[in-house]
C-alpha cells in the first residue's frame, strides 16, 4: 500500500544546512554556478554552461520556462511619529488578478505583511513621501488587507517600481542592492507580479538561452506569479497538516497544444514544473465536470484516497522500482506516464488526448490563454505526469519544493544532497543548481 503524502513526517526530509553555505550573492557571470547532474541515479559534477549539452544527449526534449517577473514589493513608509519605518510587504490584490492589480492607477487593495504591525495603530494613514497613502481595513493570519491610494496617474507596477525595494528571501541576511533589481529576475521575465524569482531561471544568460533553443525541439513559456509562501517551510509535523499557499497560473493555448505531441518535458524551475502538473489536473476537472475550474486544489492528485491512505475499490495502484524512484502513486484513474513500458520518455498517450482535448476545447470557444490559482502540493506518492526532467535549485530543509524533488528522486535526495554539502555547492536561491532525469 503507497503512503498517503498527508501523513509524511515533514522531518523525514531534514538535512542540516550551515549557514555558511548559503549563497549570499549570485555567481558573475549568470553562467558560472556549479551543476549537479543526476540521472536516474548516475551523479555528475559539471557547470551549468553544460546542461544543454547534457539534455541534448536523451534526445529530442521540449524546455518550458517561467516568464514570471519580481516586482519591487517591499515598501518602507515613514512612521507618523517620525522615528523609523513601516515595512509593507505586498503579497496579493484583493479579488483581482496579478495582470489586473499591476494596471491599476489609482486605488488597490491588497494583503500585505507588515512590520511592526503593532505598532501601526487603527485609523492611522500612512503617507510616503511620493504621495503614496496606505490604511489598514483587515487583519488575517499574520497579513493585513491595505488600501493603497495615488494620483500621480502611474500604475500599480511603476508605483512598486520607483518606491519599492526587491524582496531577498529572508535566508539572505543583507540588505538588497541596485545590482540585484538585474540578478534576482531571469533573462527572460516578462510578466510582473512575482514576489520572490523562479531562482532556476537566474542562472541563464541571454547566449545561454539561445543554446537551449538550438538544443531543445521546442521551447515554451508560462507564468506562475511565485509568491512569499514558496519561502516557508512546513512548520506542522505531518504534510497533511501544512496549508499550501495558492499562485496565479497563466498558460497560453498555444503551449498546451504543443504538450499534445508527447514529447517529453523539461521544467526550468519548480515554478515551472508546478505550473504544468497543475495544468494537468485542471484539464482533467474541467473534462470530468465540463465546467472549467478556477482552482486546484492542494490534495487533487490524492481526492481518491481515503483517510487512512488506502484506495477504495477499483482504483489503480501502480508500484515503480526504477532507479529509486520508490513506489508511485496512480491516483484518479489514469495510466502512468509511458516510459516504463516503452522505454520512451515520451507523455503518456492520455495525458497527450487530454491537451488536445483542452486546446480543441478553448479553441471553440475562441480563448487564447487559461488563468487560475493552483494550491497543488506535490510530494512523494505523486506521480509526474508531465514533467520528465527538472532544472532547479538545492532548496532549503523541511521545505515543499523539497517534497517536490522527492516526489520525483525518492530517497535518491538524500544522497545527492550529501554529495552537493561534500562537495561545496551553494545553496538556495543565488545557489547552484541541479539537472534531473526522472
Amino acid at each position: 500500500m503507497t503512503t498517503d503524502p498527508r501523513h509524511i513526517r515533514i522531518s523525514d526530509y531534514d538535512y542540516p544546512l550551515p549557514d555558511a553555505r548559503i549563497a549570499q550573492e549570485p555567481c558573475t557571470p549568470r553562467d558560472a554556478a556549479k551543476l549537479l547532474v543526476w540521472d536516474r541515479g548516475s551523479l555528475q559534477d559539471l557547470g551549468v554552461r553544460d546542461a544543454p549539452d547534457v539534455v541534448a544527449q536523451w534526445g529530442p526534449y521540449r524546455l518550458v520556462v517561467n516568464e514570471a517577473r519580481v516586482v519591487p514589493a517591499r515598501i518602507f513608509i515613514p512612521r507618523p511619529s517620525g522615528e523609523g519605518h513601516f515595512e509593507l510587504f505586498y503579497l496579493d490584490a484583493e479579488g483581482l488578478s496579478v495582470e489586473q492589480a499591476m494596471a491599476e492607477t489609482s486605488t488597490l487593495r491588497a494583503w500585505c505583511k507588515v512590520r511592526p504591525s503593532k505598532k501601526w495603530k487603527d485609523g492611522v494613514l500612512l503617507v510616503h513621501e511620493c504621495g503614496l497613502t496606505a490604511s489598514r481595513l483587515a487583519q488575517r493570519d499574520g497579513e493585513s488587507l491595505v488600501e493603497f491610494r495615488w494620483s500621480s496617474g502611474q500604475t500599480w507596477a511603476q508605483i512598486l517600481g520607483e518606491v519599492g525595494r526587491i524582496p531577498l528571501p529572508p535566508y539572505m541576511h543583507r540588505a538588497d542592492t541596485e545590482a540585484d533589481r538585474d540578478r534576482y529576475q531571469s533573462v527572460f521575465a516578462r510578466h510582473e507580479g512575482s514576489v520572490a524569482a523562479p531562482t532556476a531561471s537566474l542562472h541563464w544568460t541571454p547566449e545561454m538561452m539561445d543554446r537551449w533553443r538550438q538544443v531543445c525541439a521546442d521551447t515554451q513559456a508560462v507564468t506562475l506569479h511565485v509568491g512569499a509562501g514558496t519561502f516557508q517551510p512546513v512548520s506542522a509535523d505531518a504534510v497533511g497538516d501544512h496549508h499550501m499557499h495558492a499562485e496565479e497560473v497563466v498558460v497560453g493555448r498555444a503551449v498546451i497544444e504543443s504538450l499534445a505531441d508527447g514529447l517529453p518535458v523539461l521544467a526550468m524551475g519548480t515554478t515551472a514544473a508546478r505550473t504544468l502538473e497543475s495544468l494537468y489536473w485542471w484539464a482533467l476537472e474541467w473534462q470530468r465536470s465540463g465546467t472549467m475550474p478556477s482552482y486546484v486544489d492542494q490534495w487533487a492528485p490524492y481526492s481518491e484516497l481515503l483517510v487512512d491512505g488506502s484506495l477504495p475499490q477499483g482504483a489503480e495502484l501502480t508500484v515503480s522500482g526504477s532507479s529509486g524512484q520508490g513506489a508511485e502513486l496512480l491516483v484518479s484513474g489514469s495510466s502512468a506516464r509511458g516510459q516504463a513500458a516503452t522505454g520512451s520518455d515520451s507523455l503518456d498517450p492520455e495525458v497527450c488526448a487530454l491537451f488536445a482535448w483542452t486546446a480543441r476545447e478553448l479553441k471553440e470557444r475562441g480563448q487564447d490563454v487559461v488563468s487560475f490559482r493552483t494550491a497543488l502540493i506535490i510530494a512523494p506518492g505523486y506521480s509526474y505526469h508531465v514533467v520528465n526532467a527538472l532544472i532547479t535549485n538545492f532548496h532549503q530543509p523541511q521545505s515543499t519544493l523539497l517534497l517536490l524533488i522527492a516526489a520525483g528522486l525518492g530517497t535518491e535526495w538524500r544522497r545527492i544532497y550529501e554529495h552537493a554539502l561534500a562537495n561545496d555547492y551553494r545553496f538556495l536561491s543565488y545557489g547552484d543548481a541541479n539537472l534531473y532525469r526522472f
